[in-house]
């Protein structure tokens, strides 16, 4: 079923000029545009990495679905709080910026998501050195930006949350788009999270200063749907076991991730890029969003 639904809502998607990378840059070899199959294999899974044996996904593939996309369809699932959800990651070391272009729709066709905190985007995340048997609470870090329906089901929104020692803050705006460019960049401790809607141009969407992120991350992609579902369970029961009894609602693809690493200009050298009165969002977008790659 699954499959089909998401074939039909890819091919909506319009092209989008894809960014190029420098080919001396470190990071090209873990970009993906998901043309190939078997790079499937390259791609980390955090159920797999903290070993509960709850695949989350019910559906997930490259280019089967639909060529040159990766596609999601997740059971119902959450990142909230100890809640841990589905992440698809490359560790990075290091500073970076890792873009991907996202289209959501809801599992009967085209449309925004009826479940509640239904939505995909990329995430970053401090790894850890869990077992469910070893998991204790107040252990998650992590940034994210997604698109999909939050707050307010049946329509299209994006949704920014940073959590700290399993301490979630999140906003949520409205995106009136299936589709959307997301890009995440660090540059130290600073990391910014910037978009781009079909029609609109690149905009700096949050930062934040998290000091506490260690060198190496999980860097990669986040679905997520119907917190109702989710939330009835406590966080250890929900992160170890598949809910195949909720109401999910979510098709995700990606159109393909690229990694790089920022080219911080001489000028902004030693500048806080997180405060907004030190640095300006014309300044960061003069080597971000579009410019990431030059």
């Amino acid at each position: 079923m699954c499959t089909t639904l998401a074939v039909s809502f890819l091919m909506a998607v319009p092209v989008e000029a894809q960014q190029t990378g420098n080919p001396r840059d470190d990071l090209k070899g873990l970009s993906d545009e998901f043309d190939d199959a078997s790079t499937l294999k390259q791609w980390s899974r955090i159920f797999e990495t903290e070993q509960s044996k709850a695949d989350q996904l019910e559906q997930f593939d490259i280019a089967k679905t639909k060529p040159g996309w990766m596609v999601m369809v997740p059971y119902s699932s959450t990142w909230y709080m100890d809640y841990r959800g589905v992440l698809v990651y490359k560790e990075i070391k290091g500073d970076f910026v890792v873009t991907s272009n996202i289209r959501v729709a809801r599992r009967g066709g085209d449309g925004a998501p009826r479940s509640n905190f239904s939505l995909a985007g990329l995430m970053i995340r401090t790894p850890r050195d869990v077992t469910p048997q070893t998991w204790k609470p107040g252990g998650e870090n992590y940034i994210f930006l997604s698109l999909g329906a939050a707050n307010r089901p049946g329509s299209f929104q994006f949704e920014v949350k940073t959590t700290v020692n399993s301490r979630s803050t999140l906003a949520v705006t409205d995106a009136g788009t299936p589709a959307a460019m997301i890009q995440i960049a660090r540059i130290g401790n600073e990391f910014i999270l910037l978009k781009k809607t079909p029609e609109g141009t690149w905009n700096i969407h949050q930062r934040y200063r998290r000091t506490d992120m260690p060198e190496q991350l999980q860097v990669g992609l986040t679905v997520y749907t119907d917190y109702s579902t989710a939330s009835r369970l406590k966080p250890p029961q929900q992160n170890t076991q598949v809910i195949r009894n909720g109401r999910p609602d979510l098709v995700a693809g990606f159109d393909y991730v690229h990694f790089q690493r920022p080219a911080l200009p001489a000028a902004l050298q030693g500048k806080s890029l997180s405060n907004p009165a030190e640095v300006s969002d014309a300044q960061l977008l003069q080597f971000l969003g579009e410019h990431a790659n030059n």
